[in-house]
């Protein structure tokens, strides 16, 4: 439920200059692309498991890249790729919007994949980016 949170926990298990393999799924995906521009919803249904039975956050390349740095990883490779059948033909034609994403083609994989090594200071706050209804004083907006 929070991500500084744990990302923080594996910063301080890990030995100096160790490395942080992480992949989690890209809210960016085509297939949620095709989703928006035909109407759909990009959430996960609720699930029967509450909280645990889904993903409570999804993010994109752009976020990890910014969330990384800030708690001090310096990323070493990061890509999306499908690990699975691609649906985003079910919810609207490739060709009807292949020209709007086409210059985001490297993002839209449906999970991201990263290493990243420790090699800075954590700035020590929440960036503002990702956190919402936090006092103030527990907020970066510089990020």
């Amino acid at each position: 439920m929070d991500p500084v949170k744990v990302l923080r926990e594996i910063r301080r298990v890990l030995t100096p200059g160790g490395r942080l393999i992480l992949t989690t799924p890209n809210v960016s995906r085509l297939e949620n692309v095709a989703r928006m521009i035909s109407g759909g919803n990009i959430y996960d249904p609720y699930s029967g498991y509450g909280p645990y039975g889904r993903h409570n956050r999804e993010y994109n390349r752009h976020e990890l890249g910014l969330l990384l740095p800030y708690l001090g990883f310096e990323i070493e490779d990061m890509f999306t790729a499908d690990v699975h059948e691609n649906r985003a033909e079910k919810f609207l034609p490739l060709g009807r919007f292949a020209n709007l994403v086409k210059y985001r083609q490297e993002d839209l994989g449906q999970y991201i994949f990263c290493r990243a090594r420790i090699v800075g200071k954590d700035r020590g706050k929440r960036p503002a980016f990702l956190y919402r209804s936090y006092p103030e004083n527990e907020l970066d907006h510089g990020v």
